[in-house]
Formats: structure tokens, sequence, C-alpha cells
């Protein structure tokens, strides 16, 4: 079977490998779609974490956002029978870009094939907002500011509209992805490289910010627009000063929300099949592995909200 392998920064191969066989409490799936992660993928394929990543990488590395085909399951498997399809995630197995998966029976959802496969594809990402919902707690009649209205933010955006906020401010520097943001329903978005939006901002204030870009000046902002808490959903590995007064002035909380589980993916796979939220418009292109670096490159130059996979 094939797999895709990071070989060194801007450098990747297609190689061989066998095809898994699965032990009594596993499944082989047949990859149908892969979706590039916004952050991990170019990060990694780019050199930017430094010496969090070891070249080269392990074949399918670094694909956690996927769906699939049942072909084969383990003698012990009752939940799931060949031809079910099913949303996997990043536990459970080795990473995704590979033909097939082997994957623990209990850490997949399956999904009802009504649900067109280009949009249960993308499920994973919202599994983790749905988890960063839970880390921030109730919203209902607060104000919460999203900082980042990528992916991520657009995904956290459609669940916290389901769970009564009084108000969600947008804070992102994109009028393209401001505009998208707004359609899905939206009403305040400030531009954080706008002095005077930014300082009025601050003045006003926010119960809670959820910052969801991974930038150190965007997590530095997310600490001073909020009155009491913010929760880290994007990750940077650069260093920055903060003035760790302030935090103290406020009572600062800080959360971080890093991985779903299981059930988090359980629910929002339940939410699409119920049309409670969109992933279609999240879906900006299919390209094959082939063209891997063409693919992360859209992602880097923010021409598309995701990417599938597909061999």
């Amino acid at each position: 079977m094939k797999a895709l392998q990071i070989v060194k920064p801007r450098e990747f191969r297609i190689v061989e490998l066998e095809k898994p066989k699965p032990q009594a409490d596993e499944i082989v799936v047949k990859l149908e779609y892969a979706a590039l992660c916004n952050q991990n993928d170019y990060k990694i394929f780019y050199g930017l974490y430094g010496d969090l990543i070891k070249y080269p990488c392990d074949p399918g590395v670094y694909g956690h956002e996927g769906v699939g085909i049942v072909v084969e399951t383990g003698s012990k498997v009752k939940n799931l029978q060949v031809d079910d399809r099913v949303i996997m995630m990043i536990e459970g197995g080795p990473m995704l870009y590979m033909e097939y998966v082997l994957r623990k029976a209990d850490s997949v959802v399956p999904i009802d094939k009504k649900v067109p496969v280009e949009e249960a594809a993308v499920l994973e990402l919202f599994g983790c907002a749905h988890h960063c919902l839970e880390v921030t707690g109730d919203v209902k009649g607060k104000t919460v500011a999203l900082a980042g209205l990528g992916p991520a933010g657009m995904a956290i955006l459609q669940l916290m509209l389901l769970a009564g906020p009084k108000e969600v401010v947008g804070v992102e520097i994109s009028a393209q992805r401001a505009k998208a943001a707004q359609n899905m329903g939206i009403k305040k978005i400030i531009d954080p490289s706008v002095e005077a939006e930014l300082k009025a901002m601050i003045e006003e204030g926010a119960d809670v910010v959820i910052d969801a870009t991974g930038v150190p000046q965007s997590i530095i902002n997310s600490f001073e627009i909020s009155k009491k808490e913010v929760v880290i959903f994007g990750f940077t590995n650069e260093p920055f000063l903060v003035d760790q007064s302030k935090w103290f002035a406020k009572e600062m909380v800080i959360k971080n929300s890093k991985v779903q589980t299981i059930d988090n993916l359980r629910a929002v796979t339940k939410l699409l099949e119920e049309g409670k939220i969109d992933t279609k418009s999240f879906v900006g292109g299919i390209m094959p592995f082939e063209q891997y670096d063409q693919a992360v490159e859209k992602l880097y130059k923010q021409e598309a909200i995701k990417i599938l996979m597909h061999w």
C-alpha cells in the first residue's frame, strides 16, 4: 500500500508499505479522504517546529483527520462491520496518510452514509472545537471574543452559537475570513491590526476570549481583551513575553485545549447527521497525495479553508 512520508523540510515521497492486519480489537480502514491540518501540516512540512520534529518523519505523519471504509475487522470487534464508514482522529493507531489505516475499533465513530463523505472528512476538527468549548465551560449569556476565524475558529463559532452566548465578537485581520464568519452568523468583528479597533475592544472587554490563532501577538491581545478568562486553542512553540501583573490584577484564568475525546467526535458526528452544523463550506479543494506540497502551499497562503487528500 502507499503512504506519504515527509523526508525533510519541503521534501516528501510516496513509499510502499505492507497492508496492516488487525489484532482482535482492531479494524483496517481504507482511507477515502484525509483533511490537511491547517496548523501542523505546513509547520512540519516547512520545518517550522524546530527540534520538536525529527526527520525523516514516520510514513503517514502527520495525518490525523480522516474518513474511510472498514475493510477488515478483528475477531472481537462487534460494533463495526465491513463496509461501515467511520470517522478517525489522532488516537487509536498510526497516522492517517496511508491507503489502509489500522485503528482500535473503539477509537472511531461510524457515520450514516447518507452524509456526503467530503463533509464527513473534516469532522475531526469539529471534535477538537467541541472539546474546546467543554474546556471553556458554559458561555450562555456571556460575551465571548473569538480570536482567529480560520478553520478552527469557524468550527468553534458554529458550535458556540448553539450554546447561547450573549454576544460573540470576532478578532480577525483577514477581510476574507471575516466575511465568511459574518455569513455564518457572527455580527461584530474587529481587526486587531487597526490600533483604534483593538484599543476599543480592550476597553470594552469580553468575559471569555478563545484564541484559535497560534500567533504570539494574538495571544497577548487576548490576555488584554479578556476580563477574566482566556482559552488557548491554537498553540505556538515561539517564546514570548507577557506582563504577568495584568494577569494578577484580573485574577486571570488561562486554560488550554489540546485534543478531543471519542465522546467529542461522537457528539459532532451526531450534529452533522442531524443537520445542525455545516461542514460543506469548509472543503476548499480535493487533491491527490502526490500533490501534497501544492496542497500545503494552498493552506499556507490561505487559499482554502480545508484541503482533502486522496489516493
